[in-house]
């Protein structure tokens, strides 16, 4: 099949080179710069993902993982999660016999790997710097905006939240803004960092922490829309007040923040020949890190129908992708707002609920561990 892919971010490129891998004449279309123009810098930027087990597993197969360097990759085999009320819950790699529950990656360190291994692909084409003026679905064209035209059996669209395929495919979307943002911070400490992920929820909405090496941390904390810190010495301020306590003193290197939105598309696939993954399809409140291992999950979902599809059966194949993710992006979507809603409430119910649901989770070895395992994607 001819295929092209708009989008060359990780769920994007991730995508585009398993298709290339299984046969596939892929074209990618990229708005930016190639990331192979300028290489990673020495200092983790905020833009970091948790990669879990099973995704990992994937880009090891692809032959991504050797293209990370080690300063750019953490391993974590612990993650814990404590109540408003003072419970915490801890998962561990051992609880099923795993080396590690998943990894944290710097953004554009593994888009950089991703577009070297695309690099070596023959059936691989890139144009970058431009972006899809009109498709024409029945004529199974694509224009972009310089002028370029080219014929296609499928567009995938992985351009983000805002995708231009998806628009121009006719598909809506729905959403909602959670009127929260979220700081991310990388700082260097003085004590060391475990290889262990946590986070602790408050009335306000929770903060976490990220371990990027033994003595840098990526570091979270969500508030209010009007209540996040404007200045670098009101971020320091915040910070120090919430995480001394769990990391010492701590040197802040660079910070951000961002709104939470959650958004989905109402359809998967439109024309017959379109097809979204990633944030084009679904974006969720990134409490456990999911977002990213979602689209890497619809990538593989999408890559697997294609592998028994034939041109008179690329419908079902594509309501086959839908079905699958579909059901699977909305359950954690569903999954992330309960926890949000959830564990900040203030009302005894919920907080009864949640109480109760740590303990049972807590004493119940069989149960934590189809989570934890849940949580890796196995």
């Amino acid at each position: 099949m001819q295929i092209v892919v708009v989008g060359g971010g990780m769920v994007g490129a991730a995508c585009a080179l398993a298709l290339a891998r299984t046969g596939h004449q892929v074209t990618i279309i990229e708005a930016g710069d190639s990331p192979l123009e300028s290489a990673p810098t020495e200092q983790w930027d905020i833009r970091i993902s948790s990669v879990h087990r099973a995704n990992l597993d994937w880009l090891e197969m692809l032959g991504v993982l050797a293209c990370i360097p080690a300063t750019k990759m953490c391993n974590y085999s612990s993650l814990a999660v404590q109540s408003i009320d003072g419970q915490r819950l801890e998962f561990n790699a051992s609880d099923i016999a795993l080396p590690t529950l998943g990894a944290m990656i710097e953004n554009l360190t593994l888009q950089h790997a991703l577009w070297r291994c695309l690099q070596t692909e023959s059936n691989v084409t890139v144009q970058t710097q431009t972006t899809v003026e009109s498709i024409h679905w029945a004529e199974r064209q694509l224009r972009t905006v310089d002028g370029a035209s080219m014929p296609f059996d499928l567009v995938i669209g992985a351009d983000g939240a805002q995708s231009s395929v998806a628009k121009l495919a006719g598909i809506g979307q729905r959403g909602w803004d959670y009127d929260m943002r979220c700081l991310l911070a990388n700082v260097t400490t003085e004590q060391e960092i475990p290889a262990a992920t946590w986070e602790v929820f408050r009335q306000s909405g929770p903060y976490a922490l990220l371990p990027l090496t033994t003595h840098q941390a990526c570091l979270i904390d969500y508030a209010p829309q009007g209540h996040h810190p404007q200045t670098e010495n009101d971020v320091k301020e915040r910070l120090q007040r919430q995480f001394r306590s769990h990391i010492g003193d701590f040197h802040l290197q660079q910070w951000g923040h961002f709104p939470l939105r959650r958004q989905r598309a109402l359809r998967y696939h439109a024309q017959g020949c379109a097809v979204l993954v990633g944030d084009a399809a679904h974006s969720i409140h990134p409490l456990a890190g999911q977002g990213v291992n979602l689209g890497f999950a619809d990538a593989q979902a999408l890559v697997q129908v294609l592998q028994s599809a034939s041109d008179d059966t690329l419908e079902r194949a594509f309501s086959e992708y839908s079905q699958m993710r579909v059901s699977a992006n909305q359950r954690m979507m569903r999954a992330m707002d309960l926890i949000h809603f959830g564990f900040s409430s203030q009302q005894l119910l919920p907080r009864l609920a949640i109480a109760g649901g740590m303990k049972i989770l807590e004493q119940v070895t069989p149960l934590k561990r189809k989570l934890i395992e849940l949580a890796t994607g196995y």
